[in-house]
């Protein structure tokens, strides 16, 4: 058992990954991780969400099918690799639909921004109304 007690768990992760030659399920790593750690239950579940997080965030590490996690090392490039045109397709693929609720005032909202509203003669007649020559 190595000394873990200056390393982030991460980095602990990192060692376990290094020593088996198959990818491993997330809760079967966050338990050998925890257990090299020295982590009590109250602390392993406490931290278990920000390791998740760390450990999706760190670049050596690949979140595979089934939940399971390898080192990015050890994959191929075709397994690890996300087409990013493919999800931008997706998101301009949605755009298309102009149905939405909340667009219905654009045309009045813009009007307005920009002056044309139909009240003009109204919002004259307020200055006009309520202009003082006195200072404040």
């Amino acid at each position: 058992m190595t000394d873990y007690k200056n390393k982030s768990l991460v980095d602990v992760a990192y060692d376990i990954l290094s020593g088996h030659d198959k990818p491993i399920k997330f809760k079967d790593l966050y338990d050998e991780v925890a257990a090299e750690a020295g982590l009590l239950d109250d602390r392993k579940a406490a931290l278990i969400s920000n390791f998740f997080t760390n450990l999706s965030l760190d670049g050596r590490f690949v979140a595979l099918k089934n939940n399971e996690w390898d080192l990015r090392s050890r994959q191929t490039f075709d397994k690890v690799h996300v087409d990013l045109n493919a999800i931008y397709e997706d998101i301009e693929e949605g755009d298309k639909d102009t149905s939405d609720p909340l667009d219905d005032d654009e045309d009045e909202d813009d009007k307005i921004l920009r002056g044309d509203g139909d009240d003009e003669d109204e919002d004259e007649s307020y200055y006009k109304d309520n202009s003082s020559d006195e200072i404040f």
